[in-house]
Formats: structure tokens, sequence, C-alpha cells
């Protein structure tokens, strides 16, 4: 039986975005082969095995300085139960582990994908709900070509043994259209290798079910992850030209670095030289009659001795010379253009890839990281609307028909330092009222709405404001005390929260007297 048209477009349209996704793995991971000029230098390279170095990546920074800054601080109904419920769903799978992999999956290869499904009783019933992350190489939703906001159908295919005994398996899922056109799952099969010159796709009955199921929830099971649309770009695409000369420069440098400590030497004859007389030791290792002989042997000294005052005598030459190993900075100088231009082409700042360098205020920090900030505020919108949708989904499996999620971050900029506290204060003396100058300032809005709770006071709001001040100043310098080493980052950031707590509770109990 040949496959459904659906199920070969589906399966080749995944097939052929498999290598821009193992790209992207590739550079953000650090296993990128490096180009060589020529077959010639890359054998040199693998004589030395310096075809094997691994890669200084600096591709990965454009990923990480997004995702870094992705953390979710609430999931939440506004229903006690629900919210219950919600908490469950992420303990049971493991979301405050996950939830994060899955950020970096889809800013790191572009799309993600998670997967919501119940876990079913003895009678049937929804027991609890699955979810779980899928990459994009096995998972791809296709979407409408009329509609592209529709879900057409979603194909997840992934591979079963190996050599003869493989299998190729896919799931294809549809959504509800009509009855005519139920929700349902087909199942195929192809055994062996895949070759688009045959049509070898067979219904999937091996584990006693039918090959097409019933889907009783009407959707799509998978959410998709994107940091763009249809499909997602990896945040560090740019990055792949600019990291494959940086492996280059690396590779060539260390080249030589061993000609650089031991350079190679040369000495010119001259043929005109009368080399009669004694010569020295006549030693020959590939002789028979010197077969065990020690050429640094007492019986067969040297003339050349590395002693002071030595002369030496070097027959038949007229000079001696060296070979100049290559200027390091003829590596170093492009190596840290390449940088530079990975952050410029990435909108990525460069204090991200180089922390060492000159100090800058909090406001020009604030301007140089604006591209960024803009960039994760925008995968927070993409991403929250996307969590809201699967927990929603995740919530009707378990009998809520309205819930209404709301996904809460930690602010993309968030300003902890003595400036940006002061700007705060500032900000209200002017009349920027209070919420609007503290949410502003990165303070999470669930927290700000709890400060003002109650809070009429003008003398109370300054208390907290120059309490928050001061904590911007300790904040300062504690993190100059973590760049010393004379304390870790993980207890600075426990100490904070712990303050943080302590000042919210004591806000709450003084609003209460």
């Amino acid at each position: 039986m040949a496959g459904t048209a659906d199920l070969v477009d589906a399966y080749a349209d995944l097939c052929a975005a498999r290598p821009g996704y193992a790209k992207a793995e590739a550079y953000f991971d650090g296993d990128v082969d490096e180009i060589y000029a020529s077959d010639k230098v890359a054998r040199l390279l693998a004589k030395s095995n310096l075809d094997e170095l691994d890669a200084i990546n600096f591709a990965r920074i454009p990923v990480t300085a997004v995702t870094d800054r992705l953390h979710i601080t609430a999931i939440t109904t506004g229903n006690d139960d629900a919210d219950e419920d919600i908490k469950q769903l992420i303990k049971r799978n493991q979301l405050d582990e996950e939830l994060p992999g899955l950020h970096t999956r889809a800013c790191s290869q572009g799309d993600a994908y998670l997967m919501v499904w119940p876990t079913l009783d003895a009678d049937g019933n929804v027991a609890d709900v699955d979810m779980l992350v899928n990459g994009a190489a096995t998972v791809r939703i296709i979407y409408d070509d009329e509609n592209p906001l529709r879900k057409k159908l979603a194909i997840k295919s992934w591979t079963i043994g190996t050599g003869k005994d493989q299998q190729i398996r896919v799931d294809l899922w549809y959504p509800y259209r009509s009855d005519e056109d139920p929700a349902r799952i087909e199942r195929w099969v192809w055994a062996g290798k895949h070759s688009k010159k045959n049509d070898k796709w067979q219904p999937y009955t091996e584990d006693g079910q039918d090959a097409v199921l019933p889907n009783p929830f009407g959707e799509i099971p998978f959410f998709h992850y994107r940091t763009d649309r249809p499909y997602g770009r990896p945040e560090h695409y740019a990055a792949y030209g600019p990291q494959s000369l940086i492996n280059k420069l690396v590779v060539s440098h260390a080249a030589t670095v061993d000609f650089q400590s031991l350079p190679q030497r040369y000495g010119l004859i001259d043929p005109t030289v009368d080399q009669s007389g004694m010569q020295g030791a006549d030693f020959d290792p590939e002789s028979p009659y010197d077969d065990g002989a020690d050429p640094e042997d007492s019986s067969n000294p040297s003339q050349l001795r590395n002693d002071p005052g030595e002369l030496w005598l070097l027959q038949g030459l007229k000079g001696v010379g060296q070979f100049e190993a290559a200027n390091p900075q003829v590596y170093l100088a492009p190596f840290d253009r390449y940088v530079k231009a990975m952050a410029q082409v990435t909108s990525t700042p460069f204090s991200e890839f180089d922390s060492t360098g000159d100090a800058i205020s909090g406001k020009a920090r604030q301007e140089a990281r604006a591209s960024q900030t803009a960039r994760v505020q925008a995968r927070q919108r993409s991403f929250g609307a996307t969590h809201a949708d699967a927990f929603e989904f995740a919530l009707r499996l378990l009998g809520y028909d309205d819930a209404d999620v709301t996904v809460r971050w930690q602010p993309a900029d968030y300003r902890d330092d003595t400036e940006g506290w002061a700007t705060t204060n500032a900000k209200v003396d002017a009349g920027v009222p209070r919420e609007r100058a503290l949410i502003e300032a990165g303070c999470p809005p669930e927290l700000v709405e709890a400060w003002m709770r109650d809070l009429d006071d003008d003398a109370e709001l300054a208390r907290r404001a120059d309490l928050l001040l001061k904590i911007g100043n300790a904040v300062q310098a504690l993190g100059t005390g973590v760049q010393l080493g004379a304390i870790q980052e993980g207890d600075v950031r426990q100490l904070l929260d712990g303050m943080l707590g302590a000042t919210a509770r004591l806000g709450d109990t003084e609003a209460n007297r």
C-alpha cells in the first residue's frame, strides 16, 4: 500500500529541514569541522591531530545571551484548584528543568515542540497529563497553505532498529475539520532505509492496534515554539561565518606554536671547505654495524657541547640560521575582529563576548543591550503565548473548560544597580506613577502589586525606594566581590532572594498594621 500524499509531502518536508537543524546544533555545541583551503593543508593538520582540536566556541553566546534572560516567574489562572493542578503538572513533568531546555532548543535551532497528551486509567478516564519536549528533527507541524495560522497536521517520525532490522515510524496527527474529516492519528511504517524512488509505506499495526486511531480531543497535541513564522531561524544563524573563520584561525595558530617554541633551523653548505680530518663519531642507525648503538653514548662524543666558552666547529657549513614562525598577531588581530563581527551581525552586545573590557555606566549598558532586550521580550511574548496554549489544553484534559492561563516572566532588562534605582526615585519625584516606575525598573508586576496593595503613604513608598537603593548599592558591592573571587555567584543569588523576600514580607506586615 502506498502512502498518502499528506504522508509523502510531510515526511519530505521534515527530512528537508533536518540538515539545517543539525547544522544549528553543531555550531551551538562547537562541533563544526574546519574549512581547509586545500587537501594538503587538511592532511598536514591531521598529521598533528589538529583537525580534532576542540573549537573555541563563540557561536553559542548569541543564543545563551537570550535564553539566560528567559525566566518564568509564575504560571497561573486565578483559579486556586487549577493553579494547584498546574503545580502538579510542572512537578510531574519536571518542567522546572525541561522548559529552560525547551527555550534553549527553540532559540538554538529556531523550532521546538511540546507534546501534551493524557495518560488514561483502567476505565479510560484521564488520570494525568504528560507534557514532553520534542525536537524539530522528529516533529514538524505543517500549516495550511490557505490559512497559515491554522495547523493542517503534525508529523512525528523516529527510527527503530538498525541495519536490516531498521524501521522508520511515522505518526500523522489531524485536528477535527468535519464529520467527513475527523480528528485522527494515522500510523505508518517503512521497513529498511528510506528511498525517494520507492513508496514502501505501510499502515502500522504491529502493536495490535488499528493503523488509524481516533483523536478524541479534536486538536493537534503539539505546540510549536519558534523564533519566526511559519518556522524559526536560530538566534546564532548569522554567527556561522565568523565562527568558521575563528575555528580556522585557532587551528592555524596552534599549528605554529610548536615552531615558535622549537623553530626550524638550517645550515648553508660551503662546497669549497676542505673537510679532511676528524669529523666526529660516525654513527648510522640504519647500518647493521651500528645495531644497538646509542648516539649519546660516551663512545660517540659530540663535537658540539652546550657549555659556556665552548667553540663549535661546523664542518662544511658557511652559515646557520632558523626559519621564523608566523607572527601571532597574524592570527590574533583578525580573531578579535571576527568576534566583534559576530557581535554585530547577531545584534548581541560585545560585553557578552568580552566581560573584561572597560566598565560602562548603567545607561550605556542599557542602550547597548536595547536590541537584545527587544529580542528577549519578543521571545517572552511568543513563547509565553505558546506556554499558555499548552497549559490551557492540559487543563481542558483535566476537566477545566474555561481556564485562562497567564505566564509571567522576569523582566527582560532588570535594573538592580545604584544608578537604576536612583533613576526610579527621580521618575517618582517627577510624577511618574509609582507602579509604572517600579515595573520599568524591572520589578515583577506581581511583586509591585503586593507592595502597592493598601499602600497610600508616600512616605512609606519613599522609605521602600530608599531601601531598594541601598539594596542596589549592596548588589553592586557583591558583584565586585564575585569578580574578585571573594564570594560565589550562587551565594549572592541566595542572599539577594532572602533580602528581597524579607523586604516584601516587611512591607506586607507594616501595611496590615
